[in-house]
């Protein structure tokens, strides 16, 4: 990943050189196991189930495996109760624990569905006017939907801006009205029948970056939804939400 004036929410700095390399090691050896999928170096794994609540703390129900996770982080799970989500974490097998890294809904099955998209940029001034081409350089590379000119006519509507998403799709009247400051690059997945917010990601960029960040969301985006299906983008989606751990320090009375 790119780490020059701008943040971007994933972690690995060398993240899109060496998708590749990690693309054919997964394919030579899958790691899937029975209820955590795919672990990372540092033992992190993917964990999918419903955020309950159990003896008041938050808790990772997993019916597929029949089993509950306890969660260390009881701040992150309570702005996803009773969704089903993805949970980035190391699991704690004598405890039943899940430390966590990072929590993200799960992919709809409206959007795992879709076959069509329309890519929109919403009020696009200035660099902000990038994301449209290289949204759809990177659809036409993916191949996995047909781009749509009418968004009326598509499946999914991928919704570029400067502004966060107010949910107003549909009902609004004409283009977003608010001031345009290009700090960040929003992309939402957008149902263009009712104007629900499917997914969403943003990446805080600037104007010089609006096609690295756009690049970013829509691969971002791609990992979380091949990822049942493709054990490399499994691995390029654990690594991508993981928190790095420093190594444990050393006693200095164990000598140099």
């Amino acid at each position: 990943m790119l780490r020059f004036q701008f943040q971007f929410r994933s972690s690995s700095p060398s993240y899109r050189i060496v998708r590749d390399r990690v693309a054919g090691a997964a394919a030579a050896a899958c790691l899937l196991c029975a209820a955590p999928s795919l672990a990372a170096h540092g033992g992190e794994a993917m964990f999918k189930g419903q955020i309950v609540r159990d003896q008041q703390a938050y808790a990772l129900s997993d019916p597929e495996h029949k089993v509950v996770y306890r969660l260390d982080n009881q701040k992150m799970p309570k702005a996803f109760a009773a969704q089903d989500v993805v949970v980035v974490g190391v699991l704690d097998r004598s405890s039943g624990t899940i430390h966590v890294d990072d929590i993200v809904r799960d992919m709809p099955a409206e959007v795992k569905q879709a076959k069509s998209v329309a890519i929109v940029c919403d009020a696009c001034p200035r660099g902000m006017a990038k994301a449209r081409k290289t949204a759809l350089g990177q659809m036409l590379n993916w191949s996995r939907f047909t781009v749509v000119s009418d968004p009326q006519k598509a499946d999914l509507v991928f919704l570029f801006s400067a502004n966060p998403y107010l949910g107003d799709y549909v009902t609004r009247d004409g283009p977003d009205k608010r001031p345009v400051a290009v700090d960040t690059t929003f992309m939402n997945v957008i149902d263009p029948r009712t104007g629900a917010n499917l997914w969403g990601d943003y990446r805080q960029a600037g104007a010089w970056f609006v096609s690295s960040a756009t690049r970013d969301l829509v691969l971002g985006f791609r990992e979380q939804l091949e990822m049942d299906e493709n054990p490399a983008e499994q691995q390029l989606f654990v690594e991508r939400h993981l928190v790095p751990r420093r190594p444990p320090t050393l006693d200095p009375s164990q000598g140099k």
